[in-house]
């Protein structure tokens, strides 16, 4: 998930290791055990398997697993290395540290960083391993493709990312809205805005639509991204060149002047700090009317008031400009990878292997709702049983999944920069578009931008 997402990932939460399945914690550098030996079915030596403390995330399940593998293979040693700092924070020292040697040989980051960390040669390609994984059968395509690069798989995910236009029914019914609302088109989104904000509710914005460097991965993934892809646009052509000026890029700048021109949407987001932290909170508790945000949002809202969460908070699909197929946006969330500098790779896999199971994936996301990765866990009885998870699952059929590119940050940086000028005023929608396309020349180089007319 995306630095709005990976921050927004941010859903996984470290419980006290239990003494009872020896396995060694170790919360201060980590070590790269010595090599495997990998005849016979007998695996030894050591693995570190690092990650960081990420709220929602159960713990529970990596001493599973660990526990798993030391009554498996009795000469294999688990360091487990908990890193009591933020996902943004993690990647930062993680960078540094594959660059040096003292390399965890299992770590737990955002799939949005395939590219960048294949490219750097800092991950080990998946596909000698998955080939000979029988349970790779229950992962779909869509789920393949999202953790492949250059024709290599890279990442092992469990919970997919998806994307809901969320709405309160209370506001809309206060707004002379159904309850049961869904906008006909992209249109249908900025017309409910404006009822909402015409009914003059107390302590009520009628809309949040992420802009500017502030909005973080969230001014791409859950703003710029969709409404582009609503109006038939692409991020990029098929020669793998990225899109600047386009008539669908006006058409979403034309979106931002109006939400913003008309104060459908609040300018602060173009300052404030973590800007979703705010606006998530104000939906869940109904100050807040519409937002396109990350499915994972809706577990932190019925943890705290599940009836509330279910009578009020609607969710849809992001509508298209023409009324045709509405879509999600799909990730493929956070992930397990080898290190490319490991010295333990079999045992890596076989951690990997043991933390995602099909009960272990199941259950990380029955409690902390996402769609499950493979679709055995989609079967178990108990996730079934969660409306909500069966109609996040079956949103990712109708998913459009940003590109794996090790460029793709980077262009994320000049979305927010493009988007910044019009949200603000500053620029009009059509130069807005132009000054996008100078935005990714500078981020990506010229040769690499192309513009459609």
């Amino acid at each position: 998930m995306s630095d709005l997402e990976r921050m927004a990932v941010s859903r996984r939460r470290f419980l006290q290791i239990a003494a009872a399945t020896g396995v060694v914690v170790a919360c201060g550098p980590a070590t790269t055990g010595g090599g495997a030996a990998a005849t016979g079915g007998k695996i030894s030596g050591t693995i570190t398997v690092s990650y960081p403390d990420e709220a929602g995330f159960k713990p529970k399940y990596v001493e599973q697993a660990a526990a798993a593998l030391k009554a498996q293979f009795s000469g294999l040693a688990v360091t487990i290395d908990l890193q009591k700092i933020n996902s943004d924070d993690y990647y930062t020292k993680l960078l540094l540290r594959l660059d040096g040697s003292d390399v965890p040989d299992v770590t737990h980051v955002g799939g949005n960083l395939i590219g960048e960390l294949a490219d750097a040669g800092y991950i080990e390609p998946l596909d000698d391993y998955v080939k000979q994984w029988d349970e790779w059968q229950y992962y779909p395509d869509s789920v393949k493709n999202g953790v492949s690069y250059k024709g290599k798989v890279w990442a092992i995910p469990y919970g997919l990312d998806m994307r809901w236009l969320y709405y309160r029914k209370d506001d809309l019914q206060k707004a002379g809205l159904p309850a049961d609302w869904k906008p006909a088109n992209v249109q249908g989104i900025l017309d409910a805005a404006a009822a909402v904000k015409k009914a003059n509710l107390p302590n009520v914005l009628p809309y949040a639509l992420y802009a500017g460097p502030a909005g973080s991965g969230g001014t791409a993934d859950h703003a710029f991204v969709p409404l582009l892809w609503a109006y038939g646009g692409q991020l990029q052509d098929q020669g793998g060149k990225w899109i600047g000026d386009s008539p669908a890029t006006r058409k979403v700048m034309a979106y931002y002047a109006k939400a913003y021109g008309d104060g459908l949407s609040p300018k602060d987001i173009l300052t404030a700090t973590k800007p979703w932290t705010a606006m998530r909170e104000k939906i869940g508790n109904g100050q807040l009317a519409l937002l396109f945000e990350g499915g994972w949002v809706y577990g932190g809202w019925a943890a705290k008031d599940k009836a509330a969460t279910q009578a009020n908070v609607g969710y849809n699909l992001h509508p298209t400009e023409s009324g045709g197929p509405s879509f999600t946006v799909g990730g493929p969330g956070t992930c397990w990878y080898i290190t490319a500098k490991s010295k333990n790779k079999q045992g890596a896999w076989e951690f990997i292997k043991a933390v995602n199971t099909k009960d272990i994936v199941a259950k990380l996301n029955i409690e902390d709702p996402h769609p499950v990765a493979r679709t055995d866990s989609a079967n178990v009885a108990e996730f079934k049983a969660d409306p909500y998870l069966v109609a996040s699952t079956e949103a990712l059929t109708k998913a459009k999944f940003t590109p794996v590119d090790a460029a793709y940050p980077k262009v994320q940086q000049a979305i927010q920069k493009a988007t910044a000028r019009v949200a603000a005023g500053e620029v009009s929608a059509t130069e807005g578009a132009q000054r996008y396309t100078d935005d990714l020349k500078q981020a990506v180089g010229a040769d690499k931008v192309t513009t459609q007319s």
